[in-house]
């Protein structure tokens, strides 16, 4: 009676670390958890004690998933599957084609399925814009009161939207101020 207990205790023991991701480092430290995200430079993985850990890509020597991945390649195409890597070399065992290699410096981006979901509604809110969705600006009043020999109340408008012509660059539109003088 005492060995099935010992061997159940073992197996729930090892059976949650064989439900998680790991990922192998080339100091030989390894992180157990949930892959989240790469970007190609950094790699983050969600530990159970540790919080979220963000690893150097080029640290990584070895990843094993449990859970399915989506690899963006440089190429455009994307690889979902359980990843295994190992010597600078993906292997992703995908349902539709079966096995698929890639090599480490053609991966772009490793995404979690609720992180693909996220990417995948902010690249359809960027196909398919709302009216307000990228504009912004900035909106200026004044207004001046002077008394002396002569009285003057003067208001003025301006403002200045601008909307995003790319990721990284903004367009100002020039308007006009308008004021007035009494």
């Amino acid at each position: 009676m005492r060995q099935s207990e010992w061997v159940t205790g073992m197996l729930c023991f090892f059976a949650g670390s064989v439900m998680a991701d790991q990922v192998t480092l080339k100091n030989g430290d390894r992180l157990t958890g949930t892959i989240v995200k790469s970007d190609g430079k950094t790699l983050l993985i969600k530990t159970e004690f540790a919080g979220e850990v963000n690893v150097p890509w080029d640290a990584m020597s070895a990843m094993v998933s449990s859970q399915s991945l989506h690899l963006a390649l440089k190429d455009g195409q994307t690889i979902v599957g359980t990843v295994t890597a190992a010597d600078n070399k993906f292997d992703v065992a995908t349902k539709e084609t079966g096995p698929v290699t890639a090599s480490k410096d053609a991966v772009a981006a490793v995404r979690n399925d609720a992180e693909q979901k996220a990417y995948d509604q902010q690249v359809e809110r960027l196909r398919h814009p709302h009216l307000l969705d990228f504009w912004s600006g900035m909106l200026d009043t004044g207004l001046s009161l002077t008394r002396g020999n002569s009285d003057s109340l003067t208001y003025s408008l301006a403002s200045k939207p601008c909307v995003p012509r790319s990721a990284t660059k903004l367009r100002f539109i020039p308007m006009p101020s308008i004021g007035k003088a009494r």
